[in-house]
């Protein structure tokens, strides 16, 4: 999905009702909140369109399922749905941070982020910093009257004392030293907001998805190419109250994420009326918790020379078929050793493992003709989850099922799920 750019204006939600739900979660809403009296939608299109929330009549009103998305998500002009997930918000984050996330669900809209002590993922704060930077560069450069020192021939505002000091007791009767005052960009705000240029300039991906912010950021490094960078201290955000009123909520915004970028503030996934702003994100459950659990096989078996493949890349798709291409199989995660597939895994974050699911892992196996296929889902509430043997086929293949505990200490759980998965591996 392409990113959504965020208007010049942001639309800030602050009256409307703010709606906590689970993700999958049911809820009934009276007809008239998601109706007008003529029978028409008031559900907004930008959310219809994002296809993150299910609409269905039922007797007593309107229900609505939230799908596999999760943020803090328009419902109407009234109504805010903060999505949830299920499991801890503090895992979300640590998921977030392993994740291959390229946080492109931009919504036009501002939320409130809960402080909390934890780090946000640094491409959520880049996406948010570009944010308010394009705001910035649209409507041009902070730019007032600062003083610097001048010397040379005379001006008006002669410093006498600094002037016979440095020229008149030494003989020169010609120069003077003095200040000057001069209207351009050279003010502190935007010393310090060169500064996070510079700082989310690092941090930026080198791909296509990052095109766009890698070139803003450019574009403003270039605009401030006299501007020396100063280091922002804690409390530098105060700084914005002193740029002009058209741009000062963008200043105070992107300076606000620089500050979360270097620790100064830190927040959570959870909403807070009274927390720290920045433009609202929404996850897929499904992505992040794939891209999650291959990660972190990758980096585990690293050192083991273990691959850890995803198959859903053209160039790692196999064939199901000997003798033609015509139906590709895509692999959640491949392990590969010295070329060789030595095993596959499926990641699907959902209660149950289907039948189709099943098929899916069994053909897979299968045409790579390797000896272990393992599904791996969340452990449902109440279940500690751990490994699971599912069965054998002919082949000598044999399945199992991993569920791996993502409400409780995550990076023990991922330990485990790692050291038992791979120990099933032939290697």
């Amino acid at each position: 999905m392409k990113a959504r750019h965020l208007p010049k204006e942001p639309e800030l939600v602050r009256a409307a009702q703010v709606v906590n739900i689970e993700e999958r979660e049911n809820r009934v809403f009276p007809r008239q909140e998601l109706f007008d009296k003529a029978g028409n939608s008031r559900v907004l299109p930008e959310t219809r369109a994002l296809a993150a929330v299910e609409l269905k009549d039922v007797l007593d009103g309107v229900n609505v399922r939230a799908l596999g998305l999760i943020g803090y998500l328009p419902l109407t002009s009234d109504i805010v749905l903060n999505l949830r997930p299920k499991f801890p918000l503090a895992n979300l984050w640590r998921m977030l941070a392993v994740a291959d996330e390229s946080y492109d669900r931009v919504l036009p809209v501002l939320r409130s982020y809960e402080r909390a002590d934890a780090s946000a993922p640094h491409q959520l704060l880049a996406r948010g910093f570009c944010h308010y930077l394009r705001s910035i560069v649209d409507s041009g450069l902070a730019r007032g009257y600062y003083r610097e020192p001048y010397t040379g021939f005379y001006k008006p505002r002669v410093e006498f004392g600094r002037t016979l000091s440095r020229h008149l007791s030494r003989g020169d009767d010609l120069t003077i030293s003095g200040d000057v005052f001069a209207f351009s960009a050279h003010l502190p705000i935007n010393a310090v907001l060169k500064s996070a240029c510079l700082a989310f300039l690092r941090l930026v991906p080198r791909d296509a998805k990052w095109t766009t912010e890698r070139k803003l950021l450019l574009e403003a490094l270039n605009a401030l190419h006299r501007v020396k960078p100063k280091p922002m201290r804690f409390g530098d955000e105060a700084l914005a109250d002193t740029a002009p009123r058209w741009v000062r909520e963008y200043y105070r915004g992107g300076l606000s994420v620089y500050a979360m970028l270097l620790g100064h503030t830190q927040i959570g996934f959870g909403y807070d009326a009274q927390g720290s702003e920045m433009p609202s994100f929404l996850f897929s459950l499904d992505d992040i918790f794939e891209s999650y659990v291959r990660n972190t096989f990758r980096d585990a078996l690293r050192d083991k020379k273990i691959a850890v493949l995803d198959g859903n890349k053209p160039k790692h798709h196999g064939k199901l078929f000997l003798d033609n291409n015509r139906y590709p199989t895509k692999p959640d995660m491949i392990f590969r050793k010295k070329k060789v597939v030595i095993g596959l895994g499926e990641v699907k974050y959902k209660p149950e493992i289907e039948e189709k699911d099943r098929y899916q892992v069994l053909s897979h196996v299968l045409a790579a003709g390797c000896k272990v296929g393992v599904w791996i889902s969340p452990a449902t509430a109440g279940k500690p989850g751990g490994l699971e043997y599912v069965g054998s086929v002919s082949t000598g293949a044999k399945f199992y099922h991993y569920e791996i505990n993502i409400g409780g200490d995550l990076d023990t759980a991922s330990a485990a799920m790692v050291q038992k998965i791979t120990a099933l591996l032939p290697v």
